[in-house]
């Protein structure tokens, strides 16, 4: 028959990994409520209570007296009596000296209570409890403490979500960068803040101690994806000074036992095996017992246990216990992966880019080699605007530009890297890749200019001092990854074009944005440019050819249409992701898709100076507003005809992508091949896009629900043999997709 603690080990394991399927708050602390009552057998609630965010989130209603009790766990005066007792739970009883002590009033509170509360450093930051069932008047330790390391789970779970809600009322605490990121053997970013590394370490670690009446006990998790290197994260017992730079090896025997035995091991056992090195480090770290933390993919991290209080040794059931709890501690660190590994990122990338990282374990954050492409950009003379300007103005002024530059960056679904002083540094193709990175790293570099004018123009009537952009683009091949130690690690980038990117900002004036001729090249018929002769690369010797990009040709129309309509940046660039895949298939050469992407990005400049609100129209319009939106496809052909000179096949695909295959298209009923083809391909991609895009107006339609219509209409409104070519692609996709969530 299972014993209890059997019991409490499974069903706490089990709660840590369920309540990881909730992203609501209020659903996890009902779900963690029942479980609770099913596993105590009589009706209890849960509340999670947040004080520095001014919150309780209960599984219930709460009775008269624990609506009068619960926000008393928001009072400072009351959790600094809380926090002056030091104690790990308070019942009912202690909550009424708490009362007493901090209030100089007695309570009369008969309703079975049990708080946890949690700290950071010296300080409470939360609490969690459980109340209503007579079970916890007569309440044990080992009861209190499989309360507790449900609590920590639940809490991790909830601290999480809290920090990455935007909106809804709700806030919580936010790891700082001085919280612990280690990395486990899967190459996967665990990061815990100063609260959650006592809570989860260091409550498992006295979890530990308590079951097994150890002395000493460390902690170590590897810190690289290959689990060649293992860093201290937790302790008790020892002193911390011994052990802070201990750091055990794949090199060391006692792990090659470990990884082999898959199992606790006993010291004494493995003496005869051992070298002098190992000895050394196992009598610092005072251990009797190694155990490994083991996942389906290796040995994330080594448990050490010293001897034990009462001197008897280790029992099989002992090791047994001590295996299971282990397990746990490898399960809830799988558990929490994804959201710490995109908080880690968080500050490098949009929530959209986030969002598109489904499974973070095809990012290998140890290293690898991708090309990308590096845009740098400071602000000229910043050395002496510093010497004219207040400190405070300093970073009022660095605080906007970074701020602005951020956005940037993120919107056209960049990483920004890092801030070096007035510069930043953005990433485009890692760690995730678009097909038009180089794109995309231009309209920034010249959208982080107008940003520029637009803060020298507000600056005139405050008499701010003018500013100017030095930007530097650079692509190539670059080792990306994780870079640091187990206290501090940050995603970045090192490589000859980051080098490159650096040196280009340099050498720019003000105002200019300078890249490489392999930047040029992949933008050439986007941008008017000029080649300024070469630049001696410093990393190499070798001479490299330089353009200035003095505007993006389409640059100045979109962002007309993109004042009224932020998502059209987007919109523009996934359509000219497809239109280019499609027309691979179809034979087109490097040079016309290079148009063809120029032209798709041109596709709807005839909207500009239309009435806004009938192309974000809700519902039917009325005849005479659509002759208005079939207008814009002739006056954006006569624009870009007459004003920017485009190519004929632009002009055409700009006049007629909205023709249909069967002639009930417009603006001229053009039908089969008589439509261009160029224009074929962009009604089938733009009609896709547009269904499954979100738009302020309505919802996006699921991808296969839009692959349907898609079919639906083949032959009628779209060119067969695209919808053929462009549905083989999206399959592809989604198969892909789909394989990655697996």
């Amino acid at each position: 028959m299972e014993s209890k603690l059997q019991k409490y080990i499974t069903a706490s394991e089990s709660i840590s990994r369920e309540v990881n399927q909730f992203d609501i708050p209020n659903q996890i602390v009902q779900f963690v409520a029942e479980r609770f009552s099913q596993i105590f057998k009589d009706k209890l609630h849960y509340a999670f209570i947040h004080p520095g965010a001014n919150k309780i989130i209960a599984s219930t209603a709460a009775d008269s007296t624990i609506q009068t009790i619960l926000p008393f766990f928001l009072n400072e005066k009351f959790i600094e009596e809380i926090n002056r007792l030091d104690w790990s739970a308070i019942d009912t009883r202690g909550i009424r000296l708490v009362l007493r002590n901090a209030f100089n009033q007695d309570f009369d509170l008969d309703t079975p209570i049990v708080m946890i509360p949690r700290k950071k450093g010296t300080l409470i930051t939360h609490f969690s409890g459980v109340w209503g069932a007579s079970v916890l008047k007569r309440i044990d330790k080992e009861e209190i403490e499989f309360i507790s390391t449900v609590c920590n789970a639940v809490e991790l779970r909830l601290n999480s979500l809290l920090s990455h809600r935007s909106g809804g009322g709700t806030t919580a605490d936010v790891p700082d960068s001085g919280g612990l990121k280690t990395v486990a053997l899967d190459g996967e970013v665990k990061h815990f803040n100063a609260a959650s590394k006592k809570d989860f370490f260091g409550s498992f670690l006295l979890n530990m101690m308590g079951e097994t009446l150890s002395r000493t006990a460390v902690l170590f998790l590897s810190i690289n994806e290959n689990n060649t290197e293992y860093a201290p994260v937790a302790s008790r017992g020892v002193q911390k000074k011994l052990i802070e730079k201990t750091h055990i090896t794949n090199k060391n025997t006692f792990v090659h036992e470990l990884v082999d035995n898959r199992m606790p091991l006993m010291v004494s056992e493995l003496l005869i095996l051992l070298r002098d090195i190992d000895i050394g480090i196992l009598k610092k770290l005072e251990a009797s017992v190694l155990v490994p933390l083991i996942t389906k993919r290796g040995m994330m991290g080594i448990l050490t246990l010293g001897e034990r209080i009462n001197m008897t040794p280790y029992t099989d059931k002992v090791l047994s216990t001590v295996q299971m709890l282990t397990k746990q501690m490898a399960l809830n660190i799988e558990n929490n992966n994804s959201l710490n590994f995109k908080y880690s990122l968080s500050r490098d990338l949009s929530p959209e880019v986030l969002d598109e990282l489904t499974d973070h374990s095809e990012i290998k954050l140890e290293g690898e080699i991708k090309k990308v492409t590096v845009l740098i950009a400071g602000i000229s003379r910043f050395s002496g605007i510093v010497e004219k300007l207040k400190p405070d103005k300093v970073i009022n002024l660095l605080n906007n530009y970074h701020s602005g530059a951020t956005k940037i960056v993120f919107k056209y679904g960049g990483m920004l890297d890092k801030f070096i002083g007035d510069r930043v540094v953005s990433v485009f193709g890692t760690p995730n890749m678009h097909y038009n990175d180089t794109e995309r790293a231009v309209f920034t570099a010249v959208d982080m200019c107008r940003f520029i004018e637009d803060i020298n123009e507000k600056g005139k009537t405050e008499g701010s001092i003018k500013i100017n952009l030095c930007v530097g683009v650079s692509s190539g091949e670059v080792v990306s990854g994780n870079m640091g130690n187990v206290e501090r690690i940050d995603y970045s980038v090192v490589g000859r074009a980051v080098d490159t990117a650096f040196q280009l900002e340099r050498a720019a004036r003000k105002g200019q944005i300078l890249v490489t001729r392999k930047v040029y090249e992949e933008v050439r018929y986007l941008v008017d440019a000029e080649s300024l002769g070469t630049l001696t690369e410093e990393a190499t010797g070798r001479p490299v050819e330089i353009f200035e990009i003095r505007d993006l040709i389409p640059y100045r129309y979109i962002s007309a249409i993109e004042k009224r309509e932020p998502y059209i940046i987007g919109h523009f660039l996934n359509i000219a992701r497809d239109v280019e895949m499609i027309g691979k298939k179809l034979g087109l050469s490097g040079k016309e898709l290079t148009r063809l992407r120029l032209a798709t990005m041109l596709m709807d400049v005839g909207r500009i100076g239309l009435p806004e609100g009938i192309f974000n129209k809700k519902g039917k319009l009325t005849s005479q507003e659509f002759e208005i939106v079939k207008s814009h496809a002739v006056r954006g052909a006569d624009q870009v005809e007459k004003k920017l000179n485009l190519f004929r096949e632009g002009v055409e695909l700009v006049k007629h992508h909205h023709e249909f295959y069967d002639g009930t298209g417009y603006p001229e009923g053009l039908k089969g091949n008589e439509i261009p083809l160029w224009a074929r391909i962009v009604c089938v991609v733009d009609s896709y896009q547009a269904m499954t895009e979100n738009r302020p107006f309505r919802d996006p339609i699921e991808e296969e629900k839009a692959i349907e219509i898609i079919k639906e209409y083949r032959g009628k409104k779209y060119d067969p043999e695209i919808v053929d070519i462009y549905l083989n692609i999206l399959n592809i996709r989604i198969k892909e997709k789909e394989i990655v969530e697996l």
